[in-house]
């Protein structure tokens, strides 16, 4: 059975609901691959580049759900999302050339609670796969994808925790 809105479901809210996951995966696509690549010389660079994959196979997938289910894409909070995303690296770290070890801390936080925010989005739509003529099974195991990349970046985090705050911290080691 092809995908679709029911009556029962208010299109316009499940538009606008898929649209917001959608910008924020497009920023977090943005946001993950840049940080594969700055920490591709640590101990981390595999579970980044692992994470960078799967979240930039999901946002092509949701895309493809946005347009399979006839909703309206928003491609001006895609771009707004790309922007501010861009924008975001635009801080004063105290570091004029190299990166501040603090900034793996804080974008390991900022992926880990982009990622909760994914996996409240699948759940979501696994409650309503069947009305929409989905498989739940689809949703239930990119929940499961979202858990394990909670975990991937949880170990991020714990790696770049290690030195950050200590005086000439390396997030190489």
């Amino acid at each position: 059975m092809a995908p679709h809105i029911p009556e029962s479901i208010d299109a316009k809210f499940l538009g606008l609901y898929l649209s917001d996951h959608l910008t924020g995966a497009t920023a977090g696509v943005s946001r993950i691959e840049r940080m594969a690549q700055a920490y591709a010389d640590t101990p981390v660079e595999a579970e980044l580049a692992h994470v960078a994959s799967e979240i930039r196979r999901e946002r092509e997938f949701l895309k493809g759900l946005i347009e399979d289910l006839g909703v309206r894409q928003r491609p001006h909070r895609q771009a707004a999302a790309w922007l501010v995303e861009r924008a975001g690296r635009l801080k004063f770290n105290g570091r004029i050339v190299r990166r501040s070890p603090m900034t793996m801390v804080l974008e390991a936080e900022l992926m880990r609670a982009a990622v909760m925010a994914k996996l409240g989005g699948w759940q979501v739509l696994e409650e309503l796969a069947p009305d929409l003529g989905l498989d739940p099974a689809t949703f239930a195991s990119m929940a499961g994808d979202a858990y394990a990349q909670i975990e991937a970046l949880s170990r991020v985090h714990k790696h770049a925790r290690r030195n950050a705050f200590r005086k000439h911290g390396d997030i190489s080691a």
